[in-house]
C-alpha cells in the first residue's frame, strides 16, 4: 500500500479479484450513465453503463457485502483520512464499451441531510459544484479498481488540482484500487479501445446485458445495437465511506437547499421560476445544471 499527500494506491485490492469481476455478469443488465443527466429521449450517448450494489450502507445485490466492507479499503481510508470512523456507505460499478475519454469531473457529493437516496443526482451535483453548501458535505473516503486488459481505459486524474499534472493508471490492471477524495480530486475515464473507435447508435434507454459466451450486448427497443467480447469492456467498481464527523451535526432538509439557491440565483440577477415540486420538476433541475453545471477548467482538463 503507497500513499501520498493526496491518495493510496492499494495493491491487492480484493482477496478473490475472480469473485468481484464475476459479479458483473451475474448483476445485468445496466442502465445508461445518460439515465442519471439532463437530456433529450432521442439523444445520442455513449456506451457507458452503471449499476448500483449498495447504497446507504445497505447492499442491493448479492455478495455486495463482501465487497462493503472490504477491510483493504477500510485501512486504506483511516491511512489517508486520519480517521478511525469509517461508515462504508455506496458500491456502484461502471462499463464501458470502446468509446472516446469521458468527461473530466468529480464524484457526486453527499451533505448532511441531502444524500442520492432521497434526492435526485442532478441536485447533489449542483449543490457541490456551487461551493454553496460546503460546511454541510460529509468528507467521503472513494475507491475505485478496475477489471480491464484491454487498449486504452487509463484511469486519469489531478491530484495536485486541474492546474497541475495529469496522472494515470493504466491497464493491466492487477488487482489495484486508489483510494482518495474523488469529490474533489478531477478524474475520468481515458479512451477505451483503439484510436478507431465505432459508436453504436444508442440513446439513454439502451441497456448493456451479459449473453453468454462471455459476451455483452447493447440492446435498445428490442435490437442488439452492438455485441462485444468482455475483453473490450472496461470495467470498474467504486466504494465510498463516510468519515464520522462530530464538529457539524446540522442536516439540511429541502426549504434550507431551496432557500440557498434561491438567494444565490436572486444576486446573480437571473430569472427563474419557483417550483411547486422542486424534486421532480425539470424545469428548475436544468436551471440548476445550466448555471452549476460549468466547471471552471474543464476543458483545459479535457484538452491534457
Amino acid at each position: 500500500m503507497h500513499t501520498n499527500a493526496k491518495l493510496i494506491r492499494i495493491q491487492p485490492a480484493f482477496d478473490d479479484p475472480r469473485m468481484v469481476r464475476a459479479l458483473f455478469a451475474r448483476h445485468a443488465p445496466y442502465r445508461t450513465i445518460g439515465e442519471y443527466i439532463p437530456r433529450k429521449p432521442d439523444q445520442p450517448v455513449f456506451p457507458y453503463f452503471r449499476g448500483n450494489w449498495a447504497v446507504g450502507g445497505k447492499p442491493l445485490v448479492d455478495a455486495a457485502e463482501e465487497i462493503l466492507h472490504n477491510y483493504r479499503f477500510i485501512d486504506a481510508a483511516r491511512t489517508l483520512f486520519g480517521s478511525s470512523g469509517i461508515r462504508p456507505k455506496l458500491v456502484l460499478v461502471n462499463l464501458n464499451a470502446p468509446m472516446p475519454a469521458g468527461p473530466t469531473h468529480v464524484d457526486v457529493p453527499t451533505f448532511r441531510g441531502v444524500t442520492r437516496e432521497h434526492y435526485p443526482i442532478q441536485w447533489l451535483v449542483a449543490m457541490g459544484r456551487s461551493r454553496l453548501f460546503e460546511k454541510w458535505r460529509i468528507v467521503q473516503a472513494g475507491a475505485v479498481a478496475w477489471f480491464y486488459h484491454g487498449p486504452g481505459g487509463n484511469f486519469e486524474y489531478w491530484p495536485e488540482g486541474l492546474e497541475g499534472p495529469m496522472h494515470a493508471e493504466q491497464p493491466p490492471f492487477r488487482n489495484v484500487a486508489i483510494m482518495a477524495d474523488n469529490d474533489v480530486m478531477y478524474h475520468r475515464i481515458g479512451r477505451v479501445g483503439g484510436p478507431d473507435i465505432k459508436l453504436p447508435q444508442m440513446t439513454g434507454a439502451a441497456k448493456l446485458q451479459a449473453v453468454g459466451n462471455d459476451n455483452w450486448a447493447i440492446v435498445e427497443d428490442g435490437e442488439i445495437r452492438a455485441t462485444y467480447p468482455s475483453s473490450a469492456v472496461r470495467l470498474s467498481l467504486v466504494w465510498k465511506a463516510d468519515l464520522e464527523d462530530e464538529v457539524n451535526p446540522q442536516s439540511l432538509n429541502l426549504d434550507r437547499v431551496m432557500s440557498i439557491f434561491i438567494a444565490d440565483l436572486h444576486q446573480r440577477n437571473l430569472e427563474f421560476s419557483i417550483p411547486s415540486d422542486p424534486m421532480s420538476d425539470k424545469t428548475w433541475i436544468a436551471t440548476l445544471d445550466s448555471i452549476y453545471g460549468v466547471v471552471p477548467g474543464l476543458e483545459t482538463a479535457r484538452e491534457q
